[in-house]
């Protein structure tokens, strides 16, 4: 299982940096350093936190990719 939860953060956080890249250069600095601040924040909360906070950065992320 930690293996499979490790797995599916760093590919939300490699796709959240990739929907970056369409960004204007400013916007896009501002929001990897958010994602990266963010993520590093949440690496060792409980496992109800983490399901949370993966479940809202993949909505954001779903939203993200559908305004592209």
């Amino acid at each position: 299982m930690p293996g499979r939860h490790i797995s599916r953060v760093r590919a939300l956080y490699k796709r959240v940096l990739q929907l970056h890249r369409v960004l204007p250069p400013d916007l896009k600095a501002l929001g990897d350093q958010y994602v990266k601040d963010e993520f590093r924040r949440h690496k060792s909360v409980g496992s109800d936190e983490a399901q949370r906070f993966l479940q809202e950065w993949e909505g954001m992320s779903r939203n993200l990719d559908a305004c592209i």
